[in-house]
């Protein structure tokens, strides 16, 4: 087998401890992981969780990456992702590593569908983990209790950060207020997302083919679109360019420049990129 280097987002935990406990055990020779940790510097003992993750690393005899944010307690959801993903994707560039293994279970799945439902994102909303072919998620088909078992029954110790408490987070919120009373329609909920997912593969394969070369849409062509797969090519071409935070709102304001931003403008098209207007196309480009 060809070796492979694989990046391990651990942030101390008991979701990615019981991932990177469950990737030591079964570890080919040919496979190297790195540990790679962010600090979002939200709160003040967040040093803690670091040095916890890199003693961890050192037992398991891997190397570790720290990355540091220094967002601050005012940070959103949103701005710690983004700093946390920019530094994953920049440690697996510097080590050119084939994916990045993140420890999303189940139950992170489900929370967030609720969460675009809140958010109005549209049907696109039940299938949210879509767009991402760089990282992997092997405890997907895990529950929550599920790890809590496996974390008792191997006897593993984790890092509990204080700001999974505090309701002013929406996943917090959606998590200790909404699932309790959900909770048992969460089949229904997974088979739901299951169709939809099966729908837009079909979707997305034949919306490929009117993708734009490269980051230049004409605008000639894109106007004779109906405004459903107007807002499809939008989203699929975004995807493409790099950007991953694609709310609705992002992909209505973007479809609607495309058809009406006057020459030379400019717009924000998302994580360092701008929508620039010529003459007869619209292009993307690097802030």
């Amino acid at each position: 087998m060809i070796p492979q280097k694989y990046i391990i987002a651990v942030s101390g935990g008991v979701d990615s401890v019981v991932l990177l406990h469950k990737l030591m055990a079964k570890k080919p020779d040919t496979i190297t992981y790195i540990v790679a940790h962010f600090d979002h510097g939200i709160r003040n003992d967040s040093f803690k969780d670091a040095q916890f993750v890199e003693s961890i690393a050192k037992k398991s005899q891997l190397v570790f990456e720290l990355g540091e944010g220094k967002l601050g307690s005012a940070a959103s959801e949103e701005q710690a992702r983004i700093a946390r993903y920019e530094f994953l994707r920049e440690i697996k560039e510097k080590y050119k590593a084939e994916k990045i293994i993140t420890a999303h279970h189940q139950d992170d799945f489900l929370e967030t569908i609720v969460m675009n439902m809140l958010r109005g994102t549209g049907p696109r909303g039940l299938n949210p983990m879509q767009g991402q072919a760089d990282l992997v998620r092997p405890l997907m088909n895990k529950t929550k209790q599920d790890i809590l078992e496996y974390v008792k029954a191997h006897k593993l110790e984790w890092r509990e950060d204080p700001s999974n408490e505090d309701n002013k987070y929406m996943r917090n919120y959606v998590r200790m207020k909404i699932m309790p009373e959900i909770n048992e329609h969460r089949d229904t909920l997974l088979a739901s997302a299951r169709r939809v997912e099966e729908l837009y593969e079909d979707i997305d394969i034949r919306i490929q083919h009117l993708l734009p070369p490269k980051n230049i849409l004409n605008r000639s062509r894109f106007i004779l679109y109906s405004y459903s797969v107007q807002r499809e090519v939008i989203r699929a071409w975004l995807l493409r360019c790099g950007v991953e935070e694609i709310s609705r709102q992002l992909i209505e304001r973007v479809c609607v420049a495309c058809k009406t931003l006057p020459r030379g403008k400019r717009i924000d098209a998302g994580t360092h990129l701008w929508l620039l207007s010529e003459k007869d196309n619209v292009l993307i480009v690097s802030k």
